[in-house]
């Protein structure tokens, strides 16, 4: 029977559905791993609910998708459908047939899916929105858009064009963040009755950290050096160097921190990575710079720290800082992203964007205290475990489902 034959106004929360879930890739980065904690908290509530999971580039998160009782399948292995396939057209002057046949692979995934009563795209990007027109869901099938990217991610990154059918085909928006939301509304015209703001949230339980001297010595910093790091790719939007920079302020205006500074993510012989590298050999920082390239666990080595610093041009609400809170770890960030409200509220200190010098204060006033380290990084273990635990999370995403699910089924033509 299709889902629009099975949705009713008032259909009860506890009736069983089938949940059909769109994902650019099944990497550990934010939104798939935030799709993991959702589908295992949705469907360890008991509600007969049913999910499926298709992810446009494969990735280990697949298999956790499976564990929490999902299927779960990927159009391709690489960056593209038919990867291999699409770069033999090109070679041998078949360009113009690529965008059918990767169509033809989205399309063959997508057809599987069957008798869906709800589609959730998780993140704006041109992926999902090529996945999304794969499944080309009827009008009575409801679509929530959980949307992850601030400015640059849906400006820079995601055709005009597949934003518009994305924003479009939503029944609801879910914004990542407060700062989404007010993007989302005042940006891009969304209106503020279809939206609602689910912020971030992690696993705080499974956040561990190792002890400060088995951390230091897999990064290789000294046991009682201050140490200041970050979690996440080293690229444009995350702004490392801007770490760099306002650790060599901080070297020169309280020489007598010289701190250590270590990041966490992508790879040190990457593109990225290079010029992370020679940014902190210009700065003369490259004796205490350290990056430690992608790790499964990159909970286990912000035991090294004693502070996140969060210097993105922007962040929508990074899981990664959530952890650092959730290890009692202070923050440090500018005002461009979700983490703001959390040091607002006592988490850390927030500064304005791009000021380097507040950047190096902040980062000073909370190295060179560690009692006041200690509390704002209490304040901070308190604020994730509070709201953004996974529990916390789930249900307001399950709530937005349940108001969606309810809602009556558009009339023909209306």
């Amino acid at each position: 029977m299709p889902a629009a034959d099975r949705l009713r106004p008032g259909t009860p929360a506890d009736a069983g559905r089938h949940l059909a879930f769109l994902g650019h890739g099944a990497e550990r980065t934010g939104p798939p791993i935030l799709l993991g904690h959702l589908l295992r908290g949705l469907l360890a509530e008991g509600r007969g609910d049913r999910a499926s999971v298709v992810t446009a580039r494969g990735g280990p998160l697949l298999d956790t998708y499976r564990a929490a009782g999902a299927e779960a399948r990927a159009v391709a292995t690489g960056r593209e459908p038919i990867e291999p396939v699409a770069a033999a057209l090109r070679r041998a002057g078949g360009a113009a047939l690529v965008a059918p046949a990767q169509a033809w692979a989205r399309g063959r995934a997508v057809r599987r899916l069957a008798d869906v009563d709800l589609v959730y795209v998780n993140a704006a990007t041109p992926p999902t929105a090529a996945l999304l027109r794969a499944l080309d869901p009827p009008p009575a099938t409801p679509v929530v858009l959980h949307v992850h990217e601030l400015d640059v991610g849906l400006r820079l990154t995601l055709d005009p064009v597949d934003l518009a059918f994305l924003l479009a085909r939503a029944d609801h928006v879910i914004a990542a963040s407060h700062p989404v939301a007010e993007l989302l509304v005042a940006g891009h015209g969304v209106d503020p009755a279809r939206t609602t703001r689910c912020d971030e949230f992690v696993d705080v339980g499974a956040v561990a950290p190792l002890p400060r001297p088995e951390a230091r010595r897999r990064l290789g910093i000294p046991a009682d050096a201050a140490v200041v790091g970050s979690v996440g790719l080293p690229d444009w939007r995350k702004d490392p160097e801007r770490l760099l920079h306002a650790a060599w302020l901080l070297r020169r205006t309280h020489p007598e921190l010289d701190p250590w500074v270590a990041w966490i993510g992508g790879d040190p012989a990457s593109i990225d990575g290079r010029h992370l590298a020679d940014e902190a050999r210009r700065l003369g920082m490259d004796h205490r710079f350290v990056h430690a390239r992608h790790s499964e666990r990159p909970d286990h080595l912000l035991g090294a720290l004693d502070v996140f610093a969060l210097p993105a041009r922007e962040d929508a609400f990074p899981l990664a800082a959530l952890e650092a809170g959730a290890a009692g770890l202070p923050l440090v960030c500018f005002r461009t992203g979700g983490v703001a409200g959390l040091a607002d509220d006592g988490a850390g200190v927030a500064v304005e964007h791009p000021d380097v010098a507040a950047f190096a204060a902040a980062l000073a006033d909370l190295l060179g205290d560690a009692d006041r380290r200690a509390t704002v990084g209490d304040r901070a273990r308190s604020l994730v475990a509070e709201h953004h635990d996974v529990p916390v999370g789930v249900a307001r995403i399950r709530a937005v489902l349940d108001g969606v699910l309810a809602r009556p089924a558009p009339t023909p033509g209306g």
